[in-house]
C-alpha cells in the first residue's frame, strides 16, 4: 500500500494482519481454513477494513497438512 489515509479519522498510519477463515461446512470438518483475508487497521483511531486475498492450491493444501 503505497498511501493511506483512514475514512473515519483521516489518519495516515497504519497496520496490516492476515487472517484466515473457514469456507463452509467441509472445511469446518476438517479445521481448514479457505478464506483468506489482509485486515488494515487505522493506528489512530482503530477502524479496520478488511480485503479478500486469493490463496493458492499450494497454501490451501499445507493449511489441510497442518491442521
Amino acid at each position: 500500500m503505497t498511501s493511506f489515509v483512514c475514512t473515519k479519522c483521516n489518519g495516515t498510519e497504519y497496520s496490516r494482519k492476515e487472517m484466515r477463515a473457514e469456507g463452509g461446512l467441509l472445511s469446518a470438518a476438517f479445521d481448514v481454513a479457505t478464506n483468506r483475508f489482509t485486515a488494515v487497521s487505522c493506528e489512530n483511531c482503530g477502524y479496520t477494513e478488511l480485503y479478500r486475498t486469493n490463496a493458492g492450491a499450494g497454501s490451501k493444501l499445507l493449511d489441510f497438512l497442518v491442521s
